[in-house]
């Protein structure tokens, strides 16, 4: 009778830690087939600067000059009076998505200002000065409002830089100010570029987006498991029968005792950890010793970057 129980309650724990497993699966598998779901898109005209077959025109040729050149090609539109400036709204954009080689290109119709970032290959190959040449071939189509054409523009330009290995970027260390740019390497810039006032942007403290607990996978999956560990601990505290037979049964007090002790040594272990170096170009851009200009999110991902006003 008492295997019988013990079996039934085996049979309910392991029933009980297969049903939670099923939860987390699914739960994991939904966020990851959003997720997927969402990273194929390219384009978020949040502005409504297109028109339907333009938008799926434009999100094809995204995907395929992107998977010619290697990289993710983004396009980001919004006029929004309460967003952030448009470098930080490129890198709040980046940091919600696995680490990749990506570009993006960002209208901020609101500002009237444009903006490019390239994260990983992309900042080697997109940096700032070209970035500042996509700017100057975009330019004329931006201003007479042909976002069509403007955007494939930048689609080709980016697509082609990718297989451009001459004067490519591979110092990511944006610690420079602008002073430290010298009248030659600010001429090199196309017009407009150098008189894009970046550091304006950066007087406010910048804070990282809140997001909800509850859409978190690993507060789901703690959450389950801490649900789960609670069932089946009261599942199985209630299965068993009640212990009648305590320590004292077995102890004769008349001759217990202690009857030695010994410490023995085993070894000792030294473990050496590499003291972390400060990071105090996060969340600001600057310049590297090489003239680019980049910058590093609040997620710690560098960049290139380059803006300016229509």
């Amino acid at each position: 009778m008492i295997n019988l129980i013990k079996s039934k309650s085996l049979l309910l724990i392991l029933f009980a830690f297969a049903l939670i497993n099923v939860v987390i699966i699914n739960s994991a598998s939904s966020n990851t087939s959003a997720s997927e779901t969402e990273n194929n898109q390219r384009i978020y005209d949040k502005a409504g600067l297109l028109s339907t077959s333009e938008y799926e025109d434009l999100e094809q040729l995204c995907i395929e000059y992107g998977e010619d050149a290697g990289i993710d090609i983004y396009i980001l539109t919004h006029n929004d009076s309460d967003s952030v400036y448009p470098e930080a709204y490129i890198e709040n954009f980046e940091d919600t998505l696995p680490v990749g080689d990506r570009v993006y290109f960002l209208y901020d119709k609101y500002r009237g200002e444009i903006f490019i970032e390239g994260y990983g290959l992309a900042e080697t190959y997109i940096h700032s000065k070209r970035i500042d040449l996509i700017f100057d071939q975009m330019m004329t189509d931006l201003r007479a409002k042909a976002f069509y054409d403007a955007f494939k523009t930048y689609i080709s330009l980016s697509a082609s830089y990718m297989k451009d290995d001459f004067e490519i970027n591979e110092d990511h260390d944006y610690s420079y100010s602008s002073e430290y740019q010298s009248e030659t390497e600010k001429s090199n810039y196309s017009n407009g570029s150098e008189s894009y006032d970046y550091d304006s942007y950066y007087d406010e403290p910048r804070t990282p987006k809140e997001e909800s607990i509850l859409t978190n996978l690993w507060f789901q999956i703690i959450a389950s498991l801490v649900i789960g560990a609670i069932v089946v601990g009261t599942m199985a505290y209630n299965s068993g029968g009640k212990m009648t037979v305590q320590g004292n049964n077995y102890i004769d007090p008349g001759h217990s005792g202690l009857i030695g002790r010994r410490d023995q040594y085993i070894r000792t272990r030294v473990t050496r950890v590499r003291k972390p170096t400060q990071n105090n170009n996060s969340g600001r851009g600057g310049f590297n010793a090489g003239g680019f200009r980049g910058g590093v999110s609040l997620g710690g991902r560098s960049h290139s970057s380059g803006g300016r006003k229509l």
